[in-house]
């Protein structure tokens, strides 16, 4: 028989209900792990099940005649639609390995190569470790011995060395023209009307203690060459006619020189596009006048920065390494610049003060006065497994899962931690309406102008929520139920 070198990879649901947003991104781990195979001759079939109407059926199909299985996955809902694929592949009989990777199996490999549908995973930077192991599995070979891999076999767990990691300009381009249908992955955002997502760097050199970056990386950051960001956003746009770039790097701008290139290249071909980035808040206050003006000539819309807290205490308990000035002076002067900037914050970390809390709602609100609108995005703290912070909640009391089985049903959005009550998560989301609606943004407004109802209705919590900001007055919420119900009604 000879043997098959057809690859199906398999990115799983990532959320288990009502989408959190409404764009489409593509699915880039495995755009990512594909791109050695094909160009190494295999034939891969890559699989959404975010987009796909019949995900299960699909890959039943492909998988029939497949030598490998490969899923990737972060902590939450993707684990169990993984394991669901997983089971509907088993049930029909179906024998081929299944190799696990992403961030959830690179943190907790052993737990996770225990479970029955695991063969093996794949730690860290997986391309060239997949690559071999398609081999060995397509030739009939035991992969046993691959570097980079760990595995469960007759109750024994075995965790092979690590790879040494590749340089990322060795890899190929990222085979968007391999996808099902890439035209919908295009999205209509700030930065264009078709817009793509796209990553240039892998890795975070930052230590922040509730980010999984630093455990399946060790805080190493490399980057594509600046010739070589031009030349895949080239073949986006000609492939795909994009007009917008979201990066999905962790952080792109940890070298000014390597942006302002990329941005001065941009100008010089002539490229128009629109684009977004995540930042740290003090490599902004460090950036020259040149490189800001460049960057925003070449398309720059916003800087997408973590702030995650306001507290000086908390910053330092994540290890954050920012201060909360440093989040400040970012918006002063991207503001300056008029340069977009977003902010993320996070509250109910594990043992945060109702004072420490109310540091960062301080600095959400300055920042708003700063930029002119509230234009930030309020998280609740979701624990991910390895790190510091982690430890510190199952401390707190934080029931741990203790199988892959037990993750599938741990709800890293809409986790239901013991010191996070309803009533606090209600307490916050009424704030985060009083700046919405008392520093209204762009989408606000816009919202407003589409009927004489909205108008209405964007009037009365402006008017109302200006006054509490105002006054800081922000007991006896009954507007924010009021118009709340007003809102989800209409």
């Amino acid at each position: 028989m000879t043997p098959s070198k057809k690859i199906v990879l398999f990115y799983p649901r990532n959320h288990f209900g009502k989408q959190y947003h409404p764009w489409t991104w593509a699915p880039l781990p495995i755009l990512a792990a594909s791109a050695p195979l094909f160009a190494e001759g295999y034939q891969v079939t890559l699989i959404d099940a975010n987009v796909e109407p019949q995900p299960l059926e699909l890959l039943l199909a492909e998988c029939r005649d497949a030598a490998l299985l490969g899923i990737s996955c972060m902590t939450g809902p993707q684990i169990h639609f993984g394991l669901e694929a997983c089971a509907a592949v088993r049930t029909a009989g179906l024998k081929l390995p299944i190799v696990w990777g992403g961030y959830h199996p690179s943190i907790l490999p052993e737990q996770t190569s225990r479970n029955q549908y695991v063969d093996a995973v794949v730690r860290g930077q997986g391309e060239l470790t997949l690559l071999e192991l398609a081999g060995r599995i397509s030739e009939g070979e035991d992969y046993t011995g691959v570097a980079g891999i760990t595995f469960t076999r007759d109750g024994e767990t075995v965790t092979n060395p690590g790879r040494p990691v590749a340089d990322i300009n060795d890899f190929p381009r990222l085979p968007y023209e391999k996808l099902r249908n890439p035209r919908q992955y295009l999205n209509n955002m700030h930065v264009g009307s078709r817009s793509i997502n796209y990553v240039s760097s892998q890795g975070c050199p930052a230590r922040c203690q509730f980010c999984a970056e630093p455990l399946v990386y060790g805080r190493a950051w490399r980057a594509y060459k600046p010739d070589r960001v031009l030349s895949d956003l080239e073949f986006l746009k000609s492939f795909l006619d994009v007009n917008g770039v979201m990066y999905f790097d962790s952080t792109y701008f940890v070298k000014e020189q390597r942006a302002r290139e990329i941005s001065e290249g941009m100008i010089a071909r002539g490229m128009k596009l629109g684009w977004a980035a995540n930042a740290r808040a003090p490599q902004l206050g460090k950036f020259s006048e040149e490189t800001f003006d460049v960057l925003k000539r070449s398309g720059l819309w916003a800087f997408l920065v973590g702030a995650e807290s306001g507290s000086q205490t908390q910053l330092e308990k994540m290890q954050k390494d920012i201060a909360p000035e440093d989040i400040l002076e970012a918006a002063r002067v991207a503001t300056r610049h008029g340069i977009k900037i977003t902010y993320s914050f996070i509250v109910g970390f594990p043992g945060e003060t109702e004072a420490e809390i109310e540091e960062t709602w301080t600095v959400m609100e300055e920042v708003s006065k700063i930029v002119g609108e509230y234009n930030s995005q309020l998280h609740f703290y979701a624990p991910t497994p390895g790190n510091a912070l982690y430890d510190r909640a199952a401390e707190l009391g934080l029931s741990q899962p203790q199988s892959l089985e037990e993750w599938a049903s741990f709800n890293t959005v809409a986790s239901s931690l013991p010191w996070m009550s309803k009533g606090f998560q209600n307490r916050q989301r009424q704030r985060e309406f009083f700046l919405v609606y008392g520093y209204p943004s762009e989408w606000v407004r816009r919202r407003a102008s589409r009927s004489f109802a909205r108008r209405a209705y964007v009037s009365a919590a402006s008017t109302i929520s200006a006054a509490r900001c105002r006054r800081r007055f922000w007991k006896l919420p009954l507007d924010w139920w009021l118009l709340r119900g007003v809102r989800e009604g209409g």
